[in-house]
């Protein structure tokens, strides 16, 4: 055929075809990635780390921070590795007896993930406080992994003043005391910003309050033209705001107030069923209530809105703290509602008519936003900073999820040691109660603060001498404990504190293996949620007892 063309010279159309495979790091951080998404990786890749004290429980911490890929950890510890090392930690050989622990610990953990940079520093912390408090206040976040008790409180009361200067850094601290099976960490953070807790429902439905294109929709439906089927696949946020806005015709305006109303909007909803069992209708029915439940600013951001520091924003605020006070203004415009999520739930409707609903959604979210960064634009000209300090990124994420951000402002760790502040108060009102195992718990927090009085006094832990010196050291971290609940001398401490005592005298201050892994988790998950600024982290303490598979969070 005259038209016909050799296959090796049939080059047009040819186009390689883009592969949607994702990329080799998407697919190793890819659980990781469903958690805290894309923003969250960003910030652990940037994380720098510093573990102080080179244990079991400190190397397990390091461990599941390494594996989902911070950006560097330093390890600085002066000791060599014993043989009493090497059968607890995980992170260390038989042939690294003799050396540097720190040393050792760095090159088995980096071989974890080799995206991880991380080095060793063999010194004491107590000369770097001293002579380089730069380094460490370079890092991101700092895990104290039974360090001794006065290099703790340095290391805090360091980390603590450093996070008081205006536009400085907030380096929090978590540190892990544990012996035996009992096992403790707390959270020193002056001041930390959460933008996104992952709260249950993001979802602004404003169904009492819809805006109008919302309202045009539901209203602009013909029930009377619909088959069957179209009428059972109705969403039924639009089922009742439709609803609402028929009712508010013949009721001057109002929504239902009295139970009577509230039952009598319900029974004209079910006068619209073509169907005894179109589940539009019972879902429309079992979400009623949000008709009449008035769409307003969330409690939790009144409070964060209440905050000098979200009223008096500077150049030197923190990003949270300028969107904050962009919201209040954005608030106190009518309607006086914080901006529509684009979220919807999960509905019983067709396709078509959710996709629908969404781009309603959406549009309005999209509408807010440009209103929202507009106001931002003015708040930061008013404060010396350029329009875009705050990245798109980071305030298209706030729109959408004001609901879920938060500030937790913290207390040092010096006054939780010296039994001040909320502590003082949770002594006095402590009661034991055999089923409560809270207040057992708390028993062993108290057991702990007096074991490292002990430490402080004698320079060493109690229980590490010989086997017939424990009753001795138990008798002596009693009386320091009658000190800190303030009882008289002549006064003998109740029985589940002789319990306590004896339990964390027994483990020596040691490290278990069992018990190093299961703290290593805890500690790096409250890690993660502090570098990334997602989920609620510890607010401040947990204890840990594995005798009797307990544990309980305090904030002390």
């Amino acid at each position: 055929m005259d038209d016909s063309i050799d296959v090796t010279h049939a080059t047009t159309g040819i186009t390689e075809i883009p592969s949607y495979r994702p990329d080799a790091k998407t697919r190793r951080y890819d659980r990781q990635l469903r958690l805290w998404a894309s923003a969250g990786q960003r910030s652990l890749e940037s994380a720098r780390v510093l573990l102080v004290g080179c244990d079991a429980t400190g190397c397990q911490a390091l461990k599941n921070l390494v594996l989902p890929g911070i950006s560097h950890f330093t390890i600085l510890s002066p000791d060599l590795t014993t043989s009493q090392d090497v059968a607890t930690n995980f992170f260390l050989h038989p042939d690294s007896v003799g050396s540097p622990i720190a040393e050792q610990s760095v090159k088995y953990l980096k071989e974890l993930n080799p995206a991880v940079d991380g080095s060793a520093r063999v010194e004491e912390l107590s000369s770097l406080l001293i002579s380089e408090p730069d380094f460490i206040t370079s890092f991101t976040l700092i895990i104290a992994s039974n360090i001794e008790p006065t290099l703790e409180l340095q290391l805090a009361d360091l980390l603590w003043d450093v996070s008081n200067s205006v536009g400085g850094p907030d380096i929090p601290l978590i540190s892990i005391r544990n012996s035996g099976f009992i096992g403790r960490v707390e959270i020193q953070l002056r001041e930390h910003s959460v933008i996104d807790t992952h709260p249950d429902t993001t979802h602004t439905l404003r169904l009492d309050s819809p805006f109008p294109s919302l309202e045009q929709h539901a209203r602009s439906l013909d029930f009377t033209t619909m088959d069957s089927m179209e009428h059972s696949h109705i969403p039924w946020v639009v089922l009742l705001v439709r609803a609402a806005s028929i009712w508010k015709e013949s009721h001057g305006g109002k929504l239902p107030e009295t139970s009577e109303e509230k039952a009598e909007f319900k029974e004209i909803l079910k006068k619209d069923k073509v169907k005894g069992d179109e589940e539009n209708y019972e879902e429309a029915l079992a979400q009623a209530y949000r008709v009449w439940s008035k769409s307003e600013i969330p409690w939790e951001i009144k409070q964060l809105l209440e905050d000098d520091s979200v009223k008096n924003v500077s150049s030197s605020s923190k990003n949270l703290h300028i969107l904050l006070h962009t919201l209040s203004q954005f608030t106190a415009i009518p309607p006086h509602l914080p901006p529509t999520s684009p979220s919807l739930p999960d509905m019983h409707s067709s396709t078509t008519s959710y996709v629908h609903l969404q781009n309603l959604y959406k549009k309005e979210y999209q509408s807010d936003l440009a209103r929202f960064k507009s106001l931002l634009a003015e708040v930061l000209q008013k404060i010396g900073l350029e329009d875009g300090t705050i990245p798109d990124e980071e305030v298209e994420g706030f729109v959408k999820n004001v609901g879920g951000v938060g500030i937790i402002k913290g207390t040092p760790l010096r006054e939780r040691k010296e039994g001040k502040g909320l502590i003082a108060q949770s002594i006095a009102d402590y009661q034991y109660d055999e089923y409560d195992g809270s207040t057992t718990c708390f028993a062993m927090h108290l057991a702990l603060l007096a074991s490292e009085r002990f430490y402080i006094a004698h320079k060493r832990w109690p229980g590490v001498k010989v086997k017939s010196d424990m009753s001795e050291d138990n008798r002596e971290v009693e009386e320091i404990l009658k000190g800190i609940l303030g009882q008289k001398d002549p006064e003998e401490v109740d029985d589940i504190f002789v319990e306590c005592i004896a339990e964390i005298t027994r483990g020596g201050s040691g490290t278990l293996p069992t018990t190093a892994a299961f703290l290593g988790g805890i500690v790096a998950q409250e890690a993660i949620k502090l570098v990334t600024n997602q989920y609620t982290p510890l607010d401040n303490t947990v204890i840990v007892n594995l005798v009797k598979s307990e544990s309980a969070k305090f904030k002390l």
